[in-house]
């Protein structure tokens, strides 16, 4: 019941995406809206922060009356061509591929992505075309799956390329023990996220390479955010004052990459930290109808990105907990049956008072698409175990 379920899900969600063309608005598009862009007002970092927050937070979309276009998303399409791999559709993934190799930020060392707007964070101002850690690091993995699926050398080429970028435009510091990677150019913000999926994907190069500077650099990357576990095994945001809140699917980031890191240099030296903030995710972030908690002391905002993470996460370290599966398996049942739309996409999120059911092509559609199709690959490989072992 549930695997039917799952699959149906999957299918009407796919027939949304299609119908896109895997194009669509952002949660953080609110800086492209014409109207406001014409104004004096967008040289104002404070409005410009207040106008974004207010397009996120609102349940009605006011991007059409704005004049937000629709876009292409890089990190959304490296997650829909990743999810299409794991459905064997390599001739449609490969159309996604080709459309990011055209999307590449131009002049820094390397090769990166950015997001298509403009973005304003507290910490800093993003303008649309600058790179960032996070985007670069999910569209270099979804090359990474290309070549594993194809043995497409040039898709290679262009993730070691991506690691160039990071470490030459996004070293904050390095000493002997430890370093950390910033999420962009030029900001000296730390989030252990960021620096967590950069040291991973620095050691998943490492492993098709054996290239030992970059697994250096990913050790020391690693080594710094995991002295920034607390003792009770949960993992900050980052590091200032405003990021010490700890939050469901930025915790599912970490555990992910650690996991991988571990799995990819063969060093198990963080192998109790993993277990132990795994057992704190799957303890403090969830109901026991799959329904996710947004941080780790509050439920609301229920976020559909929670409920993706949460999928992914669970499958990836099913190895540490016998509960993890069936948990995966719960998570997305929930998530189906109360943030699915009968058209097929994911709502946003679920608050005390409103559901914002705007469909945002990265956020929910793209995540959920590979947490999904994840999903089934694991069911399915699941399957055909047991029938061989029987």
């Amino acid at each position: 019941m549930e695997f039917h379920l799952v699959h149906s899900s999957l299918k009407s969600l796919s027939e949304y995406c299609m119908k896109t063309e895997y194009k669509g608005w952002d949660l953080f598009d609110g800086l492209n809206a014409k109207v406001f862009r014409a104004t004096p007002f967008y040289n104002s970092k404070l409005l410009r922060l207040a106008w974004i927050q207010f397009f996120k937070r609102s349940p009605v979309n006011l991007r059409h009356i704005a004049l937000v276009p629709k876009g292409y998303n890089a990190k959304g399409l490296a997650l829909f061509a990743a999810g299409l791999l794991l459905q064997g559709k390599i001739q449609e993934s490969g159309a996604l591929y080709k459309q990011l190799k055209g999307m590449i930020c131009s002049g820094y060392d390397g090769i990166s992505w950015g997001y298509n707007f403009d973005w304003e964070a507290r910490a800093f101002f993003v303008p649309q075309g600058k790179p960032n850690l996070v985007t670069t690091v999910f569209v270099a993995n979804s090359f990474l799956d290309y070549f594993d699926t194809t043995g497409d050398e040039e898709a290679l080429l262009l993730a070691q390329k991506a690691c160039d970028f990071l470490l030459s435009h996004l070293l904050l510091f390095e000493n002997n023990k430890s370093l950390c990677l910033g999420y962009i150019p030029k900001e000296k913000t730390r989030v252990h996220n960021a620096n967590m999926l950069g040291a991973a994907l620095l050691a998943r190069v490492y492993a098709q390479t054996q290239d030992e500077f970059l697994l250096e650099k990913s050790r020391k990357a690693m080594e710094y955010s995991v002295e920034g576990l607390k003792d009770d095994f949960s993992w900050p945001y980052g590091e200032r004052h405003h990021h010490q809140f700890i939050d469901n699917f930025h915790t599912g980031f970490n555990l992910v990459a650690l996991h991988d890191w571990m799995k990819n240099t063969g060093e198990l030296r963080w192998k109790e930290q993993l277990e132990g903030a795994y057992h704190y995710f799957l303890e403090s972030f969830w109901l026991e109808d799959g329904c996710p908690k947004y941080y780790n002391n509050s439920l609301y905002p229920i976020d559909i990105h929670c409920s993706a993470q949460g999928i992914l996460t669970c499958l990836k370290l099913q190895e540490l907990d016998k509960k993890s599966h069936e948990m995966a398996k719960t998570i997305a049942c929930w998530a189906i049956a109360n943030m699915q739309d009968r058209d097929g996409f994911f709502y946003y999120q679920k608050t005390k008072w409103f559901t914002n059911k705007i469909p945002y092509i990265r956020w929910s559609q793209a995540w959920m698409f590979l947490a999904l199709s994840t999903l089934i690959k694991h069911e399915t490989n699941y399957t055909d175990e047991t029938k061989t072992i029987s």
